[in-house]
């Protein structure tokens, strides 16, 4: 029984340990190779209650260009803080991949919390040029933050 146990809690811990690497090896590619843009100069007429930045990461695996290389799409990843004396801070990892072409801030009303709009297009813009069999369908990821999770809602744009 115990050695059952034990087997199961070691295989969950290396479960645990090669997703957080994974993760960890994506968002110090963010920070080294990408762009970190703070979200808090956008939509300056909406008070803003958390400290926002969001970590761009090109993703070198896709193949969408013709006979050329180039970056098809991006990965993301959010860092919030409150702007407390000890403020508490979390990342978190965006689910959908592609370009972000517009950031709106909703006002959401609720303390420590921010409502963010980020328009996303599947391919770069770069990539569509180069290959125009490329379909490109604007989406917007409404994003619902707080200092301990993060909620994702994808929805088509019109």
């Amino acid at each position: 029984m115990k050695a059952i146990f034990l087997s199961v809690m070691l295989t969950f811990m290396l479960v645990s340990c090669t997703t957080s690497t994974s993760v960890n090896k994506e968002f110090e590619s963010a920070i080294s190779y990408g762009e970190i843009i703070e979200l808090n100069q956008y939509s300056s007429e909406v008070e803003k209650q958390l400290f926002v930045r969001l970590y761009q990461s090109p993703i070198y695996k896709e193949g969408c260009f013709q006979e050329t290389h180039g970056i098809c799409k991006y990965r993301y990843f959010l860092s919030v803080s409150t702007f407390d004396e000890y403020p508490e801070t979390n990342i978190f990892n965006l689910n959908e991949v592609g370009e972000i072409t517009a950031i709106e801030w909703q006002d959401s009303g609720d303390i420590d919390t921010a409502t963010i709009d980020l328009t996303m297009e599947k391919y770069t813009k770069m990539a569509t040029q180069n290959n125009p069999n490329l379909v490109d369908k604007p989406i917007v990821v409404r994003v619902t933050l707080t200092p301990k999770s993060m909620q994702e809602e994808t929805h088509r744009k019109d």
